[in-house]
């Protein structure tokens, strides 16, 4: 049964940063393997060379959060999936910096991705726009269908649009397995046309959502985090 993912996170360590100033926003991602009973007995950096340092700041805490592994016939069983955190940096006096976690989630990840062609008509007058779609995805991680999805902010044109729904179908997801079985799924996936500063914004729930980065917003994951992270200090 397809299950529509979403995702977005929130923490608070103390991290020091000398210049060059950190962007406002950030999200991390691990590939985290499971045994049945929820323990972490893989955590591996889904780009390692990126802010390495607060990689490796987060990592003991996140070994020690508890997780519920997917089941089979409704027994646990080990499970593979993909951790994301969304975090925030706030400024704490002269070079220190706190990052707040704003949101977390676990699912599927992207496996192979295609840049959408920009526009030649948006291209000419410098016009953005944020193009939100779901798409399906099969049990192998193949995509079986995209629709774009109303909300992102700057409204997006119907060549936008098109130019995203042309790249996303030739992508390929890494779907969250169960006992070593690949569970299909869609996303909900943000893809931001900008001519400059990254600005888009996806309107939910009444409310602008930044999309600060290119991640699959994730809902129904197999997984849940039973540990209550949310605000705390790492």
């Amino acid at each position: 049964m397809s299950r529509l993912l979403m995702l977005v996170l929130l923490l608070t360590p103390v991290l020091t940063q000398a210049a060059p100033k950190p962007p406002p926003d950030v999200s991390l991602s691990w590939s985290v393997a499971l045994d049945e009973k929820g323990a972490i007995t893989s955590l591996e950096a889904v780009n390692p060379a990126y802010m390495p340092a607060l990689q490796t700041r987060l990592e003991p805490a996140i070994r020690g959060w508890h997780f519920t592994p997917g089941k089979i016939n409704g027994q646990p069983a080990p499970t593979q999936t993909t951790l994301i955190l969304h975090l925030t940096f706030e400024p704490a006096g002269d070079d220190d910096y706190r990052v707040r976690l704003r949101n977390f989630g676990t699912g599927a990840y992207y496996a192979h991705t295609v840049q959408p062609r920009y526009p030649d008509s948006a291209l000419s007058v410098r016009r953005g726009g944020a193009v939100m779609l779901s798409v399906d995805f099969d049990a192998n991680g193949h995509i079986t269908g995209a629709k774009p999805v109303e909300g992102g902010v700057p409204k997006p044109t119907p060549d936008m649009t098109r130019a995203a729904m042309a790249a996303v179908k030739k992508w390929t997801f890494k779907p969250e397995t169960i006992a070593g079985h690949g569970v299909p799924g869609s996303a909900l996936v943000p893809i931001c046309f900008s001519m400059g500063q990254r600005d888009c914004r996806w309107r939910h729930d009444g409310e602008d959502k930044p999309l600060a980065g290119d991640e699959p917003l994730i809902r129904d994951s197999v997984v849940r985090i039973d540990s209550d992270i949310v605000g705390s200090t790492l």
